[in-house]
């Protein structure tokens, strides 16, 4: 049994992080048996990586959701792209290097840069980290986090960039998607890989918190991609939302 270390479920998302949503989707699809638990401070301070999602894999802690997911494929003999076509391979990996390196940083602008929303999601991150604390315990630690979080973004360049700037540039990263998507169920077909995994977690985490942005409301407009998500939620999650 893999224990999942992950962050926790919201808004009708596996998991309010991406890369734990992409994670736990896959483990989904290869049919791993696994455990999902949100960890204690103790251990996440043993984290590999120093956040989630890591795993528990044979007594060892294994971090970063793609490692794991190629540590998995060697280790379990599973392959979810096992018949895609090298070109498809590698549309594949740079759809997923996209979203995972520069399409996450439009949600972090639509959650930590935008005032009203993180007004917001402060309150949803204490309510995880502290809940049971007046503002007074963890107010402090929360502002920190803020300002960490956004000094990434700016040390990545994304936090340079103007508000339009940004929403330019992660629009167009969807569009792309959308585009390539077109009219197939899943992006490389018939069937879901790694990379169906992948947007179903990104796109999830832009359209399902309720926290608007010009970004959200372009997704919302690009009808294959949000059609995607509900297929994928419904293929892996019904157990867990109930998806009629």
């Amino acid at each position: 049994m893999i224990t999942l270390y992950t962050a926790p479920s919201l808004w009708e998302l596996p998991s309010i992080s991406p890369a734990c949503m992409k994670l736990e989707t896959w483990l989904r699809m290869a049919k791993l048996p696994y455990k999902a638990e949100i960890p204690t401070a103790q251990e996440f301070a043993a984290a590999p990586k120093g956040k989630v999602p890591f795993i528990d894999y044979q007594g060892k802690l294994v971090g970063d959701s793609t490692l794991i997911i190629e540590m998995l494929k060697e280790k379990e003999g599973i392959d979810l792209d096992a018949n895609l076509t090298s070109t498809e391979r590698a549309i594949s990996l740079a759809f997923r290097r996209m979203l995972k390196e520069n399409t996450y940083w439009g949600g972090v602008h639509i959650r930590y840069n935008m005032q009203e929303n993180w007004r917001h999601y402060r309150e949803v991150i204490a309510k995880i980290l502290f809940p049971d604390a007046p503002t007074a315990e963890w107010e402090a630690f929360i502002e920190g986090m803020h300002e960490n979080i956004r000094s990434q973004m700016y040390g990545h360049g994304m936090g340079r960039h103007s508000s339009e700037e940004i929403v330019q540039i992660i629009c167009a990263d969807f569009q792309a998607l959308s585009d390539f998507l077109a009219d197939k169920p899943f992006f490389m077909g018939d069937e879901p890989t790694t990379l169906d995994a992948t947007a179903y977690a990104y796109i999830g985490n832009f359209i399902k918190p309720p926290y608007g942005s010009p970004i959200v409301d372009y997704i919302l407009q690009l009808s294959n991609l949000c059609q995607h998500y509900e297929r994928m939620n419904q293929k892996f999650f019904s157990d867990r939302f109930n998806v009629s």
